[in-house]
């Protein structure tokens, strides 16, 4: 009786393994589209609508029949709406199905909508499509509109719609590519945020955003440049910092990596080259003043050295790491001084105080503007050279 029991279970249990193992073969998804049923997106340019009302988006397409070398080519599409909801379904209706974008890198968006829109209809978008990845990056165009990084898009007097050209290769992959830090390695050209980042970002309303600028290159082969950072005032772009001033900027916010620096030691030039750095920022409140201080930690390279210092002896280069320290917080206090009298926050300051201080920040956040302007920053900065680097 038990061998027959023990059988029966055995048996049972084969059974329900079998049924199981059928069902997970036999399931599938009921809204499954397959490849031919799709229009792949690469990139998008966002630029404001005729006469500057509603939207014009530019996707630049795969174009999967078009594959040269091993490396696919695109097309583009240009389609219209009040709202970019509207431009999205203008894209379904013209090619007669889903407009993918999965494989999204980059959104690029015009000056124009930065300034008077604002880019959070845009986030809020993204966050909500089901295909739209929350690590794409998101640009602003220093070009007259975000379609030109694209170019060549239709010909004068064209209504939009797909264009007839040669193939080429995908400009919004490379970039996308060159604002990835993961993509980068140990190289950080820009400070790109994913659109994750930003919907946090606006979603507390604590410190503001910045996005790189991406301008036409004048050098043949290459499509575009990076052109220092659009600066923003809750959603609305309100102003730039130029591309000289990212390298002092990645120091005091995101780290910077593999970026030279100038210094000077005894009315001579000497080259630092950061290889890499870490910032922490602290605060405190003293006499009804908002006090920040920057430790920031630099490992760098002696690029360049002055004239005649030969091989670097210890003291030598101890000198050269206390003149760095000293020029490099000069360099980010100037800045910081600079940002908090035009009231913007790209150091993050605002989110150091919600998120270490909640009770204080529920205090300040109404009137944070008025704090930031009367707050004043220390920047500690260590550096250690690790080498002697070059004679010049």
């Amino acid at each position: 009786m038990i061998r027959w029991l023990k059988q029966k279970k055995s048996m049972l249990l084969s059974v329900l393994i079998i049924v199981f193992l059928s069902a997970l073969m036999m399931t599938g998804c009921w809204d499954y589209q397959g490849l031919g049923e799709q229009t792949v997106v690469a990139g998008i340019a966002v630029d404001a609508g005729d006469e500057g009302e509603g939207y014009k988006l530019t996707f630049e397409i795969v174009d999967l029949n078009g594959a040269q070398d091993g490396q696919f080519g695109s097309i583009l599409l240009t389609t219209t709406g009040e709202t970019l909801a509207e431009a999205v379904y203008d894209a379904y209706a013209r090619l007669h199905g889903h407009v993918y974008l999965g494989v999204t890198d980059v959104v690029i968006v015009g000056r124009q909508v930065a300034e008077q829109v604002g880019i959070r209809p845009l986030v809020d978008y993204l966050m909500r499509d089901r295909d739209a990845r929350n690590s794409l990056r998101i640009a602003i165009a220093g070009t007259d509109t975000a379609a030109e990084l694209f170019r060549p898009v239709a010909e004068e007097g064209d209504e939009g719609g797909t264009q007839d050209e040669e193939p080429r290769l995908l400009l919004s992959k490379a970039l996308g590519e060159s604002l990835s830090p993961r993509r980068q390695g140990a190289r950080r050209a820009t400070n790109a945020l994913a659109v994750y980042e930003i919907h946090h970002v606006l979603h507390h309303g604590t410190s503001d955003v910045a996005l790189p600028i991406v301008g036409a290159s004048d050098t043949e082969d290459i499509p575009f440049q990076l052109d220092g950072l659009a600066l923003f005032t809750d959603d609305r772009m309100t102003g730039a910092l130029p591309e000289a001033d990212m390298p002092v900027y990645l120091l005091a916010t995101a780290g910077v990596r593999d970026r030279v620096f100038p210094v000077e030691v005894d009315g001579q030039r000497a080259v630092l080259a950061a290889r890499h750095s870490r910032v922490r920022t602290d605060f405190d409140l003293d006499g009804g003043v908002l006090r920040f201080g920057l430790d920031i930690r630099v490992t760098a390279d002696a690029q360049q050295l002055p004239d005649g210092w030969g091989e670097m002896t210890q003291p030598q280069i101890r000198r050269l790491e206390l003149m760095a320290e000293e020029a490099f917080s000069a360099q980010v206090e100037a800045l910081a001084e600079r940002l908090r009298a035009e009231g913007h926050d790209v150091f993050g300051l605002a989110e150091t105080v919600r998120s270490r201080e909640p009770g204080l920040w529920e205090q300040i956040a109404e009137d944070w503007r008025a704090w930031l302007a009367a707050s004043e920053l220390d920047a500690r900065i260590e550096v250690r050279v690790r080498e002697a680097g070059m004679r010049r």
